[in-house]
């Protein structure tokens, strides 16, 4: 079976687990409208197994045997699938229900004529040669009246989804069906051309239209995930649903590859020992993500020197261990990502920091006997002598505080490298980080040394 139709039944599949995600996770008053979501899947499996199974076809008695019904599957799965859209995004208001109605009757009206006389639509199935093909017979009236009908029904969920959109208060829900209905006229455009007119020509390109819809509903079935469209609580689902997008993602990347690679190298599919390379350097890059996430975050927080990278910092200071961790080290760090000439930390008389910088034991004495703020944590350096300020290039001072409000030391704050003065953000920043210090090192004991 050639990749790209195992790319074909992999994204089939994922659709009929979103949809019965979808269908359990919504609320009882809901469950019925998800059904019509459930069928579409189920109709798109249909067309989309059908597809692949019969794109893969030999010229076996058995092949022959089976591929009568599998093009039975194509045209029908694919009314099917279509006739549920529309009554997923219309069956709300009471002229959806009518049109969904009138479309379904037509549709099982021509899934009936196709299935009592397929010679209807097709003279021959074509087994022989490169690909596998159905000589549509445009003789008869029954192929333009499914195009007829396809060109009608596209349209319709598309307006009814805009209509939708228009009256709908939520604005999570409006960006959700945007992308529902974006995504749809894209893909309704791909399946008439690819599945409606190129098959009279050429037939070996009907699988786009199945891999563009499955992706597009999977990209709504994301987009109801994001926006919280459908709540989903039970942590099956959960699980569920995490398979579904990741699987979703991992099929998206497989799919530009085998585009980029037959693009690059002028052959119809690639080997399957380049296909197995592709996973293995797949494996290889997600094992090495968080390494790479990690050095990102680095690389960002030391060059970005004109603001404090707060998500950083937090996120490092909120693993250390106050029990482990020196108080130098913490200062160490502290100084090189919040770009000042150094951070150190007065802690029962005794004076910590990670450079050569040293503060006389009378300035230090001075620094603890300064009053306690009222209101914030910093302190007013005033009290100080200038010469102390100048000579250990002091610019502010915070008061540690601990969980319960205990005053356990200070932060003693160098030149910034970069600012000669601090705005307000900046400001904020600061202190949120004092304030997380001083719980860590409250946790770590004040013997740390």
């Amino acid at each position: 079976m050639n990749f790209i139709h195992v790319l074909v039944i992999a994204v089939a599949i994922l659709t009929i687990l979103a949809a019965v995600a979808l269908v359990f996770g919504s609320s009882k008053t809901e469950r019925t409208h998800s059904l019509s979501f459930f069928v579409a899947a189920i109709g798109e499996v249909i067309w989309a197994v059908s597809i692949a199974i019969f794109l893969s076809l030999g010229n076996s008695e058995f092949d022959a045997r089976i591929a009568p019904w599998l093009v039975k599957g194509i045209y029908i799965g694919a009314i099917i699938m279509d006739s549920a859209i529309l009554a997923y995004v219309s069956w709300k208001y009471r002229w959806g229900k009518i049109l969904t109605t009138l479309f379904s009757i037509t549709g099982i009206a021509l899934a009936t004529i196709f299935i009592y006389d397929p010679s209807i639509l097709y003279s021959e199935i074509i087994l022989t040669g490169d690909s596998p093909s159905v000589s549509i017979d445009t003789s008869k009236w029954f192929y333009y009246a499914y195009i007829i009908y396809f060109c009608l029904l596209i349209p319709s969920f598309c307006l009814s989804l805009f209509y939708r959109i228009r009256h709908t208060s939520d604005k999570k829900a409006k960006r959700g069906y945007l992308f529902f209905l974006i995504g749809l006229a894209v893909a309704g455009g791909l399946s008439g051309v690819f599945d409606l007119i190129m098959p009279l020509s050429r037939y070996d390109l009907i699988w786009v239209g199945p891999l563009a819809i499955g992706l597009i509903i999977l990209g709504f079935y994301f987009a109801i995930l994001k926006y919280k469209m459908v709540p989903m609580n039970a942590s099956w689902l959960k699980t569920l649903s995490s398979v579904v997008i990741i699987s979703g993602a991992f099929i998206s990347y497989l799919l530009i590859f085998h585009l980029v690679f037959i693009a690059l190298f002028k052959v119809p599919t690639p080997s399957y020992q380049v296909v197995l390379l592709n996973f293995i350097m797949i494996a290889i890059v997600l094992l090495l993500m968080p390494a790479f996430s990690e050095i990102i975050d680095l690389t960002k927080s030391l060059i970005s020197t004109k603001q404090i990278d707060l998500p950083y910092i937090v996120k490092k200071i909120s693993v250390i261990d106050g029990k482990k961790s020196t108080l130098k080290e913490i200062s160490s760090f502290l100084a090189e990502h919040m770009h000042f000439s150094y951070i150190g930390f007065i802690i029962d008389g005794k004076f910590y920091v990670a450079d050569d910088c040293k503060i006389s034991a009378e300035v230090i004495k001075e620094i603890e006997e300064m009053p306690i703020p009222q209101h914030g944590a910093w302190q007013n350096t005033s009290s100080l002598k200038n010469s102390a300020i100048k000579d250990f290039n002091i610019s502010r001072i915070a008061v540690l505080t601990g969980s319960n409000g205990e005053v356990i030391g200070q932060m003693i704050f160098g030149k910034s490298d970069v600012k000669s003065s601090l705005d307000n953000k900046e400001l904020a920043k600061i202190m949120m980080i004092v304030s997380l210090i001083g719980v860590i090192i409250e946790d770590g004991g004040r013997s740390n040394s």
